[in-house]
């Protein structure tokens, strides 16, 4: 078995791009010397293991990591998020500009696409499909298609097809981040047909354009997707691609090593020693997508108290956290916003200090009488209990008595979004390279039923005001100073204290090449380009 690991840190001494592409290459390239060289193929089935699979693939509602692996795999938006390089890449649309002034969107459609109905993917049909969440009278509308909130529609004035093969938007205000979000699973673009022959219904019968088409599901357990071979980009190198969920990670890891299934993301961290002898198995390390903290509800006692934030971010010792929590698969972090996000400041890497004796200051400083009871919410799956035990022994050695509270997705999500956690461990991606996904979700202040509470933060109105100016600010130089402004105020005001960033491993049998690691880090992954060897 070859494990590809790193522990480099991703410190920014020169361009963290450029680190980072140096770093996959690196990594591509050793990962060839366990397989056969040799050109790619065609043919052949991929099956990916995935956590869950919802009834439904309607893009307007969330269905799990399963279904979003569906839709990013059978779906086409107008752009496609680079995740390597930042910014979009040509999807439906093959150009577009942008006014002066950040209003005005101009869409060229490539010529001669079809969708998998075979009905003809024209601007007319593009614009239908977008419009879908604001058009009650739709036959496909659902009252409360809240992921199309991503789409940013609320802010839009227009939105015309001007011929057959150009589209207008034209926004009230600015928004630096609405090319990106196109790219969004939920900007995934449907057939008009599928919208008409199916309304309602048609997160049964999706249709889209992208490289795979739906020949078979099983709500609940699995989809069949057949490769598209009338796909714009020319067709994908495997035939079939299965996604299968399976209840838990034994069940995904009995598989894979099995040979059952080729490629997943949730087997067990734990596993990758385990697997090390395995001669069908390979582990690629993602990129630092995804942010692991500790949210601290500041609307309750204690944690209302600055000083105790502070005192528990200095309690963690995050060596051994990253160690022995996960397996090593994370970096030390920083901030919010992650060190291949636009504006990242390298410099809150300071305070991710373990000083136990500083926490224990801050506790007295508090004035609150020790131990001080303090209830840890976080799920009981993948590395969250393990995580859990260890933050706890940390805290309770510098004065906190902890109790941990042990909860089922569903119920932590509940708890969560009533604010009846005070502390809790969780993570956040986002599904395009840009700091203002993780910026609206954790510290919005009108989010009310946010994990923190930070709407009663005493920055509140400041740090909304600094997401409001990242999203309106078009010039990137602009839009980092922004940001490295707005991490300076999350770390005073400490709402979350952060763990790590994860680099999750991604398990992949050996005979599959090409694996895209970038998006696949923040579950999005691509198999347009993958191919199975001999």
């Amino acid at each position: 078995m070859f494990v590809v690991m790193t522990r480099e840190r991703f410190w920014p001494m020169f361009n963290l791009r450029t680190f980072s592409t140096i770093l996959i290459v690196i990594l591509f390239l050793v990962s060839l010397g366990t397989a056969t060289a040799q050109d790619p193929q065609y043919g052949g089935t991929l099956v990916f293991g995935a956590e869950s699979m919802g009834d439904s693939f309607d893009i307007g509602f969330w269905h799990g990591f399963g279904g979003v692996h569906v839709i990013d795999t059978i779906g086409e938006g107008l752009v496609r998020a680079d995740f390597e390089n930042g910014g979009a890449q040509p999807g439906l649309a093959e150009s577009w500009e942008i006014s002066d002034d950040g209003l005005v969107y101009t869409f060229h459609i490539r010529e001669g696409m079809t969708f998998h109905d075979g009905e003809p993917v024209t601007a007319d049909a593009i614009v239908r499909s977008m419009k879908r969440p604001i058009n009650p009278d739709d036959p496909s509308y659902i009252e409360g298609m809240y992921m199309y909130g991503n789409q940013g529609a609320s802010n839009w004035e227009s939105l015309e097809a001007v011929d057959e093969h150009t589209i207008v938007l034209t926004l009230m205000q600015p928004n630096a981040t609405q090319l990106l979000v196109f790219s969004r699973p939920d900007g995934v673009i449907i057939s008009p047909k599928a919208l008409d022959e199916y309304g309602t219904e048609v997160g049964l019968n999706v249709s889209a354009a992208g490289p795979f088409k739906i020949e078979r599901f099983v709500p609940g357990q699995e989809a069949v997707l057949a490769a598209n071979e009338d796909y714009w980009a020319g067709r994908p190198y495997v035939d079939r691609v299965v996604i299968r969920a399976y209840p838990d990670e034994a069940g995904i890891l009995a598989a894979l090593e099995a040979g059952e299934i080729d490629m997943t993301l949730y087997a067990p961290f734990t596993s990758v020693p385990r697997l090390q002898n395995s001669d069908n198995i390979r582990v690629e390390v993602g990129a630092p997508l995804v942010n692991l903290f500790a949210g601290a509800n500041v609307a309750m006692a204690p944690l209302d108290n600055l000083l105790v934030r502070s005192a528990i971010n200095y309690a963690l010792d995050r060596e051994v956290l990253i160690e022995a929590g996960l397996n090593g698969f994370a970096e030390m972090p920083a901030s919010l916003i992650g060190p291949l996000d636009l504006g990242f400041d390298e410099s809150g890497r300071e305070i991710s200090v373990y000083d136990p004796e500083r926490a224990r200051e801050l506790i007295a400083e508090s004035g609150l009488e020790t131990p001080i009871p303090l209830d840890l919410a976080y799920e009981n799956n993948r590395f969250w209990p393990q995580l859990a035990e260890l933050i706890a022994a940390d805290l309770e050695a510098v004065g906190f008595d902890v109790t941990l509270d042990r909860l089922d997705t569903g119920s932590f999500w509940g708890k969560v979004g009533d604010g009846q956690t005070q502390l809790s461990i969780n993570q956040r991606s986002t599904f395009v390279p840009d700091p203002h996904g993780k910026a609206i979700l954790m510290a919005r202040a009108g989010a009310e039923g946010s994990q923190t509470q930070h709407h009663a933060l005493q920055a509140a109105d400041e740090l909304d005001a600094l997401i409001t100016a990242g999203i309106s600010t078009a010039d990137p130089e602009e839009r980092a100073a922004i940001y490295q402004e707005f991490q300076a105020l999350m770390l005073e005001q400490l709402p979350y204290i952060y763990i790590g960033y994860l680099t999750p491993p991604i398990f992949v049998n050996k005979r599959v090449q090409n694996v895209e690691t970038f998006g696949t880090a923040g579950g999005r992954i691509n198999l347009r380009g993958v191919w199975l060897s001999e």
